[in-house]
């Protein structure tokens, strides 16, 4: 089977280092921003900070809930976030450039994955689309939400 791939990008208005360091803290900002729906019980095994952060968490869709665990790494610190999972293929980017003269920031949340051999497999060819849609969606609306909280309390 091939591997898979789904994609969303928003204009957040925030600093691009605003916006990157949410993302990257898995302590406080990220958590901030899971949809509850999708993911449950994030927890941070070990680190916290971007680079070398491992996290675990449920994933829940269509009434089906698993465990996962993941490896944060920063191919390209203060821009580029990866969360691999070690239970699946699942591979989770997140991409913070400049926009707006460096007023904004086009964030991009991309997944790439290998459908296992499976009925497990022919439901992440089926489903997994949707459900990152609908996950990214959410992720980037509550980071927008948050960044903008954040500017108006610093106000």
């Amino acid at each position: 089977m091939s591997q898979n791939h789904y994609e969303t990008v928003a204009l957040i208005p925030a600093l691009p280092t605003v916006v990157y360091a949410v993302l990257a803290d898995y302590r406080r900002g990220h958590m901030r921003i899971m949809p509850k729906q999708y993911i449950r019980q994030l927890e941070v095994e070990s680190g916290g900070q971007g680079d070398g952060t491992v996290i675990r968490y449920r994933v829940r869709a269509y009434g089906i809930e698993r465990a996962a665990r993941a490896i944060v790494s920063e191919p390209e610190p203060g821009r580029v976030l990866v969360e691999r999972e070690t239970t699946s293929s699942l591979v989770t980017t997140f991409a913070v450039t400049p926009a707006m003269n460096g007023e904004q920031a086009h964030v991009q949340i991309a997944a790439h994955w290998e459908p296992a051999r499976t009925l497990w497999g022919r439901f992440q060819q089926a489903f997994y689309p949707t459900i990152l849609k609908n996950v990214f969606t959410q992720e980037l609306n509550a980071l927008a939400r948050y960044v903008g909280n954040m500017r108006r309390s610093d106000a």
